[in-house]
């Protein structure tokens, strides 16, 4: 078996706001994330815009299904975030590595379930439910990361959360008021904690049980 090869050293610092690479760019690099968080958009034929997706420390950015040779979909930083440069013929010699290329295919595993359950989640369930579904998800990728799964940063501002999952601001706005009105979740300014995890699963399932924790102050 060959030598695993060294990463490059190289690493790419992004302000808020700043585009990593564009959508239908030729794949060159993939980039892992080492701090901040980055956003994925995607822009049809028709110019109308679609957030597909969060990025965390330890995700990377630039992987493709299928070896596709253009990118999907744009990645834009959410907030001050850095990220190391990979060139493509590095990554792919790093596949070679049996437990690189089992890392690498989870990777691509698990966010092919989040776009899945992403897709069903608009399709199908209520305003509430979308979000609580969103919170459940941000929480358990932190304690994935080893981080407090009831202590959410959201790097994402509200009209990103109102572009992922469908949604207009106001009704955003309203929800996680809502949400903090019941005892769900406390909000200050951007740090979100969930106080009552199982609450927001049970909203998850059924967005008629919030009405049961008290009126809508609205």
């Amino acid at each position: 078996m060959p030598d695993r090869p060294a990463l490059s050293p190289e690493r790419k610092h992004l302000q808020a706001g700043e585009t990593l690479f564009r959508q239908d760019q030729p794949v060159r690099a993939v980039y892992p994330l080492r701090h901040g968080g980055i956003k994925r958009m995607y822009e049809s034929a028709l110019g109308w815009r679609q957030l597909t997706g969060f990025m965390l420390p330890g995700d990377v950015a630039g992987l493709e299904p299928n070896d596709a040779p253009q990118f999907g979909t744009s990645a834009i930083a959410l907030q001050a975030s850095e990220c190391c440069v990979v060139p493509l013929e590095t990554a792919k010699r790093c596949e070679e590595d049996p437990a690189v290329h089992a890392a690498l295919l989870a990777l691509l595993h698990r966010d092919a379930l989040r776009q899945r359950e992403l897709l069903v989640t608009i399709g199908s369930m209520k305003a509430a439910q979308r979000l609580a579904m969103l919170l459940l998800d941000q929480a358990a990728e932190h304690r994935r990361r080893g981080t407090d799964g009831g202590e959410v940063m959201l790097a994402m501002t509200r009209n990103d959360i109102a572009s992922y999952l469908g949604l207009t601001l106001e009704t955003v706005s309203r929800l996680l008021s809502r949400f903090a009105s019941v005892g769900l979740i406390t909000v200050r300014h951007r740090q979100l904690r969930i106080v009552d995890e199982k609450g927001l699963s049970d909203v998850h399932a059924e967005a008629d049980r919030i009405t049961l924790r008290g009126p809508d102050p609205a």
